[in-house]
């Protein structure tokens, strides 16, 4: 990767997204956007006009992108648990986390995509979770987070599908970062799960992105190097 290209973080300012700055900073890149709902520029995914604006702030910058890193996701809010049973689920709900964790994301790789590098490596990589992967769903439950995380590992497949015609350097993956220490796993946090901080989590996140290849596009990585089938 061309280290002196830009490194994009949305959802920058999370647990996650701020050590993931970080650790991408600790390999070489300076230029490092973080953007959340309440920055400079802002994305709110209800509102594709923020994802536009932010495009415009970056192509102002005149490099292309080496790292963008998708470090949103909804999991609970607002005292609304993932639903255990069929007659938790609720529209609004279930809505949100389709917002969230699929239609935003895919967004973003729709207009940030021709932006990547195209003549070194780059990568484009969002924030899973191995309940989204479909033959591992041994226990059921967690309908909504469940589901549109699948539906982001879908996008993430067929992006990279495309892509590996448009910019045959361009490497696209979903990641899952483990059981982290943040608002969003606190409820979920088991005695018997390893329990990673952010800068644990992202340190192994971002080797991965450092480590992997354009053979490896269009793949679903654990936090731990392995691969997670769909």
């Amino acid at each position: 990767m061309n280290k002196n290209n830009l490194a994009v973080i949305v959802g920058g300012t999370g647990a996650i997204g701020e050590s993931i700055a970080n650790e991408i900073s600790k390999i070489g890149f300076s230029d490092i956007l973080k953007i959340g709902t309440k920055t400079t520029p802002s994305i709110d995914f209800n509102n594709e006009n923020t994802i536009l604006d932010a495009i415009e702030f970056v192509k102002k910058k005149n490099k292309p992108i080496s790292i963008f890193f998708d470090a949103t996701g909804i999991l609970h809010e607002n005292n609304v648990m993932p639903e255990k049973s069929l007659k938790k689920i609720e529209f609004e709900f279930v809505k949100k986390n389709f917002i969230i964790n699929a239609i935003g994301p895919v967004l973003l790789i729709k207009h940030f995509a021709p932006l990547l590098d195209k003549d070194e490596k780059s990568v484009f990589a969002s924030l899973s979770a191995k309940v989204g992967s479909i033959s591992d769903n041994g226990y059921g439950g967690w309908y909504s987070y469940r589901a549109s995380k699948a539906a982001l590992n879908q996008f993430i497949k067929t992006a990279s599908i495309e892509m590996k015609v448009k910019n045959k350097n361009a490497i696209f993956v979903a990641l899952h970062p483990g059981t982290v220490r943040s608002n969003l796993s606190e409820p979920f946090q088991k005695t018997n799960l390893k329990i990673q901080n952010p800068e644990e989590t992202a340190k192994h996140l971002v080797k991965i992105i450092n480590s992997i290849d354009q053979s490896q596009t269009g793949k679903f990585f654990n936090w731990d190097g392995s691969e997670i089938a769909w």
